[in-house]
């Protein structure tokens, strides 16, 4: 994708030097649009900005002068950030990134792997540099197709799955990353482009399932187990709601039909999202919910499987 191209049809672009932290400024409601660009950035640094302001451009709704610090928000759109500025700087990367990575291309790395270990998370960013893109590009693109659970950092920066805690507004201090990393089930580092990254995985992808026996031979369907379970827990007269709001807690974390949700992916999610609700949480103590959730979690996957 020859990114500056695309951006001088539609801008003047101009580099400059400056000392103080802004990649670009780009100058809408002029015709054409003015860029302005730093002129010591690093070429891949470079290229993603390019492509940052290109979005500011081609997304009507942004208006203004807006100077952009590339590293400055995130892309996750599960979180809101106050402030139109925020907002516009939020939506510029996550075009930029579909834009370098575009998700046809990096769905198709993805769609096979059920589990993220360190080698496959380090081989799929490698794979995403051929999109000459860098460290803080690539931990974008790849978070969109990461289950929840996923936070990945690089310098100041980060990049989350969508659904998972939010570590805290860029950029980040190190303090603060290990401060976040001390709640992760697992922490990996390891080295790309030259750059330390720190991926956590904030919940386990899979919990210790019942044994395949016990779910098999169980003739109940996964609602009929769930009513047990929150008859037992929460009362005859609360089961039915309780039930209602356990069964909102799975739809809500496995809509997103695209990343390739696997049982125990869904059991772990659905398993950490109850526990973090104070009025569900004491299910989980009934011995037979880690039943419901494999059946439930078994029963998404073959329904969409022959969807």
């Amino acid at each position: 994708m020859d990114v500056k191209s695309l951006l001088t049809e539609r801008a003047q672009v101009e580099y400059a030097d400056w000392s103080h932290q802004c990649d670009a400024v780009t100058v809408l409601g002029s015709e054409p649009p003015r860029v302005f660009v730093r002129s010591d950035l690093s070429p891949l640094r470079e290229r993603f900005t390019l492509a940052h302001e290109w979005a500011h451009i081609e997304l009507a709704w942004h208006v203004g002068s807006v100077g952009c610090h590339v590293d400055s928000v995130s892309h996750e759109e599960e979180y809101s950030i106050d402030g139109l500025g925020s907002a516009q700087e939020r939506e510029a990367n996550e075009f930029a990134s579909r834009v370098l990575a575009p998700d046809r291309w990096l769905s198709r790395l993805t769609s096979e792997v059920s589990v993220f270990e360190r080698a496959t998370m380090k081989t799929l960013l490698d794979t995403l540099s051929e999109a000459e893109m860098s460290a803080h590009a690539g931990i974008i693109a790849l978070s969109r197709h990461l289950l929840p659970g996923h936070a990945l950092f690089v310098d100041e920066s980060f990049a989350i799955s969508q659904g998972t805690s939010w570590p805290g507004s860029p950029p980040i201090s190190r303090t603060s990353v290990e401060r976040y990393l001390e709640n992760a089930v697992t922490v990996e580092e390891f080295t790309h482009q030259g750059r330390n990254i720190f991926w956590g995985l904030m919940i386990p992808q899979s919990i210790l399932p019942a044994s395949d026996r016990d779910i098999e031979s169980d003739s109940r369907t996964p609602h009929e187990v769930l009513i047990d379970c929150c008859t037992r827990t929460f009362g005859e007269d609360s089961a039915n709601a309780k039930a209602m709001s356990i069964n909102g807690v799975v739809g809500g974390v496995t809509r997103d039909l695209d990343r390739g949700w696997h049982a125990e992916a869904i059991a772990a999610v659905v398993h950490d999202r109850v526990k973090a609700r104070a009025d569900l949480a004491s299910i989980l103590e009934d011995p037979d919910f880690i039943i419901y959730l494999y059946k439930k979690a078994n029963a998404i996957v073959v329904k969409r499987a022959s969807a």
